[in-house]
C-alpha cells in the first residue's frame, strides 16, 4: 500500500507540472511566430543603391555545359569549375589538368636573361607589337609579382600551357600571333586568348592579386580578364578610360602608353569583335629607367 500511494502522488505531481508547463509552451511557440513575423517585416538596413550605367566587365567565357563542383581532391581533367576557389584548391585543380609547373615565380619567369633579372637596370617593361602599332607597358612587379610572373612567363615561353587539340602541355611565346578579340569603344580592348573567341586559355587558373594603390583610374591600365574571383589565366585587357567599377574585381598589373590602345578601340566591330583582325605580332621585354 505505501508503494501505491507513492505512485499516485508522483503521477498527480507530474500532471500538475505538465498543466503548468503547457501554457508556457504555447506562449513560446506564439512568441517565436511573432518574432518571425517581426523579423520578416524588418526593413533591410542597406540603403538602395543607385548605379550609373556601366560597361560589362572584361570576362573570359565559360562553356555552357558544366559539371557539379566536386571536392578539391576529385577535380577532373577538362572540367569547368565555379569562381572563387581557394588558392589551395586552384593548385589542386591545376594539378588535375596535368599542369607540370604550378605557380610560377618572377625569378623563374625572367630566367635566362641577365638584364631582365637585374632590377638595378630599371623598371620592367613589356611592348606589345600590334598590327596597329606598339603598346608599351610598365609592369608592376613589386606590387603584384605573381600576376606579372604569369604574364611574362607565358609571353617568354617559360610557363607551360595546355593545347587541347593535341592534349599536351607546351612552352612557347604564348601571346605571339593572338588577337584583340574584344574591343569596346570608350571602354577597353581585350586579348590573350589563343582561340581568339573569348573561350581560350592556357589550361590553368591563377589567384587574383590586388593592390590598393593600383586602380582602373584612366586609359592605359593593363589588367586581368576573368569570369569571377580567382578565374584569371592568360586573357588581359587595356582600358581606354577610367573604369573604377572594375577595381578589386580585376587585377591591375601594368600601365601602358594609351595612344595605340585608343586607336584600336575605335576600329569597326560587330558584337564587340573587330571586323578586321588586330593582331599582337610579338611581346618583348626590357629594363629601363622610364
Amino acid at each position: 500500500m505505501p508503494e501505491i500511494s507513492h505512485v499516485r502522488i508522483l503521477s498527480l505531481s507530474c500532471a500538475l507540472v505538465l498543466a503548468a508547463c503547457a501554457p508556457d509552451a504555447g506562449k513560446t511557440d506564439a512568441g517565436k511566430a511573432e518574432s518571425t513575423k517581426t523579423e520578416a517585416k524588418k526593413p533591410d538596413a542597406k540603403a538602395p543603391e543607385v548605379k550609373a550605367p556601366e560597361a560589362k566587365a572584361p570576362e573570359t567565357k565559360q562553356e555552357a555545359k558544366t559539371e557539379p563542383q566536386p571536392a578539391a581532391s576529385k577535380f577532373k581533367k577538362g572540367q569547368n569549375v565555379r569562381p572563387g576557389l581557394s588558392p589551395a584548391d586552384l593548385l589542386e585543380f591545376n594539378k588535375a589538368q596535368g599542369d607540370p609547373m604550378g605557380e610560377i615565380t618572377l625569378e623563374q619567369a625572367l630566367a635566362g636573361d641577365e638584364v631582365l633579372a637585374d632590377k638595378s637596370k630599371g623598371k620592367l617593361f613589356a611592348t606589345l607589337d600590334t598590327t596597329m602599332g606598339p603598346i608599351r607597358c610598365e609592369l608592376f612587379e613589386e606590387q603584384v609579382p605573381k600576376t606579372v610572373a604569369n604574364f611574362v612567363g607565358l609571353a617568354r615561353g617559360v610557363r607551360p600551357y595546355y593545347v587541347k587539340k593535341e592534349d599536351t602541355w607546351k612552352t612557347g611565346n604564348f601571346y605571339d600571333g593572338t588577337l584583340f578579340h574584344r574591343v569596346i569603344p570608350g571602354f577597353m580592348l581585350q586579348g590573350g586568348d589563343p582561340l581568339g573567341n573569348g573561350t581560350g586559355g592556357p589550361g590553368f587558373l591563377i589567384v587574383d592579386e590586388f593592390d590598393k594603390t593600383l586602380r582602373h583610374s584612366g586609359p592605359g591600365i593593363l589588367s586581368m580578364a576573368n569570369r569571377g574571383p580567382n578565374t584569371g589565366s592568360s586573357q588581359f585587357f587595356v582600358t581606354v578610360a577610367a573604369t573604377p567599377h572594375l577595381d578589386d574585381k580585376h587585377a591591375v598589373f601594368g600601365k601602358c602608353d594609351s595612344k595605340t590602345a585608343i586607336e584600336i578601340s575605335k576600329v569597326k566591330t560587330r558584337a564587340d569583335r573587330p571586323l578586321d583582325d588586330v593582331k599582337i605580332n610579338k611581346v618583348t621585354f626590357e629594363r629601363a629607367k622610364k
